[in-house]
C-alpha cells in the first residue's frame, strides 16, 4: 500500500453500509469477498479471480461479488463488462455509495471523463446523504474542472464526515489551490487532529512552504517516526520527507541532511528503477538527429497559439505560468499530457521509438502531428487566443516541438543548478521524477537539460527562451515585460501582480504563487561541505568556505 492509498478509503457512514450487507452472508462467503478485496487492494489480479470465481459459484447475484468482479474486470481492460457488472451491482445495492465511486473511478481510468461525471451525478442525485459521493463529484471537479467548482461538494462532504481525515485533507487542498492558504492550513491540521497518523497531511501541510509545523508538531513526527508499528513503510518514508523538511526551515540542517539521504534512499527503493543508460541514449539520439533536421515546415506559424513552459521540477515554471496567465489573453492550461501523448501514439503507429523515427518524418508528418496537438488540447483553451502548456518534461522533446509546432514559443525555466536540484533532491514527489532520489542521477538529468536547453536558445533564440529565476524574482518588471515580449503579447500590468490571479493552481507551488513575488531565497548553501557530493554530480565547484550555519532568506 502507498501513501496514496490513504487518500482512497471510504467515510465511516459509507463504509458501514458495505458492512451491514455483509453481515448477512455466510461466515464462508464473507471471508471470499474479504480475500477477493484485500488481493484487489494489493493488484493481485490472479488471487482476486480465484476468489470471485469462487464468490460467483455460491452467489452470482450478491452485489459485493458482482462490484469487485467489475473492479477486476476494469484493472483487465474488459471495461464493457466492468460496465456491466457494476450496473448489475447497483440494482441489487442501489444505495451503495462505494459501487458508484469505483465504477466511476473504473470510467476515469479507462479516460471516459463524461461517464465518471455522469456517474458522479447520479451518485449525490441518489445518495443525497453520503459524504463519499459528495466527496468523489468534488475530486473530479478538482482535477478536471476547477479548485472553485470543488469547493462546495468538498465543503458538503465534511459537513455529512466531519471527522473523515481524508477529506478534511481534500478540501484543505482545494482551500489551497484557490488561494485561501490560511483555510488550508486550518483544515490540514484538522485532519492530523482526527487522525494523528494520517501521513499524507503532514505531508500536505509541509508542501504548503507558507507554513511552518511548531515545535510540538515535530515532536509528534518523531515520535510517529520512532514508533515501528505506527507506520506503513511508504508512509514513514514520506514522513521522513517531511520532517527534514521542517528541520530545513528550523535550521537544523545536520538532520534535515541525514533524514534526507535516508528518506531518498527508501523511496528509490519503493519505486521503479529510473534506467540512466536509457536516458543517456535517448539525449544522445535526440541530439544527433535534431542537429541533422534539415525539414522545412509546411505552415511556419502552426501552433502561434501556444507557449510551452519547461524545465526542471522547482525551477519556477508555475511561478512563470502564473505571470502569464495573469494576462488577459492567456489561459493557464497546465500541466498537459498531450504532447508526449502525440509522440508516443506516432512511436506505435511505426513501431519505433522516439526520437528514431525523426529523420524520416516529411513536413506534411510534421504538420499532421502539429495539428493533432492542437486538436487535443482545444478544450483547455477557455476560449482565449492563447495558452500555456507547463508540463516541465517537455523540455526532452524540444526537437519534436519546433518541427511539429513552428510558431509556438517555449520558455526554459532555469534556476540556480544546485539550489534547483537540491530542492528535487528534498521533495517527496507522490510519482513520476524518479531520477530525483539519487544524486547521480540528479547531475546527470540536469547536465543532459542544461545542454539541450542551451543547445535550443542559441538554435532558434526568436522562438526559444531561457528564463533565469533568480532574474526574474530580483528584477520583476524588467523580466515580466521581456518575457510577454518574447511571447509577442502586448505588456499588461496585472503580469506584476500575478499573486493576485484568482486561477486554481494544483501543483506544490500552489500556496508560494499566492504570495507577492520576492527575491529568491538561498537555501543550498546554508549545509556547506555536505552537498559536495551534489557540487561534484553537477560538475559544481566546491565552496571555498565552510559554511557558517547562519540560513540566508
Amino acid at each position: 500500500m502507498g501513501l496514496d492509498d490513504r487518500l482512497f478509503e471510504p467515510p465511516v457512514a459509507d463504509a458501514e453500509k458495505v458492512e451491514a450487507r455483509l453481515a448477512g452472508l455466510s461466515p464462508q462467503l464473507r471471508a471470499i469477498i474479504q480475500r477477493a478485496g484485500d488481493a484487489l487492494a494489493a493488484d493481485d489480479l490472479h488471487a482476486g479471480q480465484q476468489a470471485l470465481a469462487s464468490a460467483l459459484a455460491v452467489a452470482p447475484a450478491q452485489p459485493d461479488v458482482l462490484r469487485l468482479y467489475g473492479l477486476l474486470l476494469a484493472r483487465m481492460g474488459n471495461h464493457h463488462a466492468a460496465a456491466a457488472n457494476f450496473e448489475a451491482a447497483l440494482r441489487g445495492a442501489p444505495d451503495d455509495a462505494v459501487t458508484f465511486w469505483q465504477y466511476a473511478r473504473a470510467c476515469e481510468d479507462d479516460g471516459r471523463l463524461a461517464a465518471a461525471f455522469d456517474l458522479r451525478r447520479r451518485a449525490i442525485e441518489s445518495l443525497p446523504q453520503s459524504p463519499l459521493a459528495w466527496l468523489d463529484l468534488g475530486e473530479h471537479l478538482f482535477a478536471h474542472a476547477s479548485a472553485e467548482a470543488a469547493l462546495a461538494p468538498l465543503e458538503r462532504a465534511t459537513q455529512l464526515a466531519p471527522q473523515f481525515a481524508p477529506g478534511l485533507l481534500k478540501l484543505g487542498s482545494a482551500y489551497l489551490a484557490c488561494g485561501r492558504a490560511e483555510d488550508a492550513a486550518r483544515l490540514i491540521r484538522q485532519a492530523i487532529q482526527v487522525d494523528p497518523a494520517f501521513v499524507p497531511a503532514w505531508v500536505a501541510l509541509v508542501d504548503t512552504k507558507t507554513f511552518r509545523m511548531s515545535a510540538a508538531e515535530m515532536q509528534q513526527v518523531r515520535a510517529l517516526l520512532g514508533d515501528s508499528s505506527a507506520l506503513l513503510p511508504g508512509e514513514r518514508t514520506a514522513l521522513q520527507f517531511a520532517l527534514a523538511l521542517a528541520c530545513e526551515r528550523q535550521g537544523n540542517y545536520e538532520e534535515a541532511w541525514q533524514r534526507l539521504v535516508k528518506a531518498n534512499a527508501a523511496r528509490k527503493g519503493e519505486l521503479p528503477p529510473w534506467d540512466a543508460e536509457r536516458f543517456r541514449l535517448q539525449e544522445r539520439q535526440s541530439d544527433e538527429v535534431f542537429s541533422r533536421f534539415q525539414t522545412r515546415p509546411i505552415d511556419p506559424q502552426l501552433g502561434s497559439e501556444v507557449v510551452f513552459i519547461v524545465g526542471l521540477p522547482r525551477s519556477g515554471t508555475t511561478l512563470v505560468e502564473q505571470i502569464l496567465s495573469s494576462h488577459p489573453d492567456v489561459t493557464g492550461a497546465g500541466e498537459l499530457a498531450a504532447l508526449p501523448q502525440v509522440l508516443t501514439d506516432e512511436s506505435t503507429r511505426l513501431r519505433r521509438r522516439y526520437p528514431e523515427w525523426v529523420l524520416d518524418a516529411s513536413a506534411q508528418d510534421w504538420q499532421r502531428l502539429g495539428m493533432q496537438y492542437l486538436e487535443s488540447t482545444r478544450g483547455a483553451r477557455e476560449g482565449r487566443p492563447r495558452f500555456t502548456d507547463k508540463l516541465p518534461s517537455n523540455w526532452r522533446a524540444l526537437g519534436a516541438i519546433r518541427a511539429m509546432l513552428p510558431g509556438a514559443r517555449v520558455v526554459i525555466c532555469r534556476r540556480d543548478p544546485l539550489e534547483n536540484c537540491w530542492s528535487c533532491f528534498k521533495q517527496y514527489f507522490a510519482k513520476g521524477w524518479e531520477f530525483t532520489n539519487d544524486i547521480d542521477h540528479l547531475g546527470l538529468f540536469w547536465r543532459a537539460f542544461d545542454h539541450a536547453a542551451s543547445q535550443w536558445a542559441r538554435r532558434a533564440p526568436a522562438w526559444v527562451r531561457e528564463q533565469n529565476y533568480e532574474m526574474l524574482t530580483g528584477d520583476p518588471e524588467s523580466e515580466i515585460r521581456a518575457l510577454l515580449g518574447f511571447c509577442g503579447l502586448p505588456f499588461d500590468d496585472a503580469c506584476l501582480r500575478p499573486h493576485e490571479s484568482r486561477r486554481s493552481v494544483r501543483t506544490l507551488s500552489a500556496a508560494q504563487v499566492r504570495e507577492p513575488m520576492h527575491e529568491a531565497r538561498v537555501v543550498a548553501e546554508n549545509y556547506g561541505a555536505l552537498l559536495d557530493p551534489l557540487r561534484s554530480a553537477l560538475g559544481l565547484s566546491t565552496p571555498a568556505e565552510p559554511a557558517t550555519g547562519v540560513a540566508r532568506t
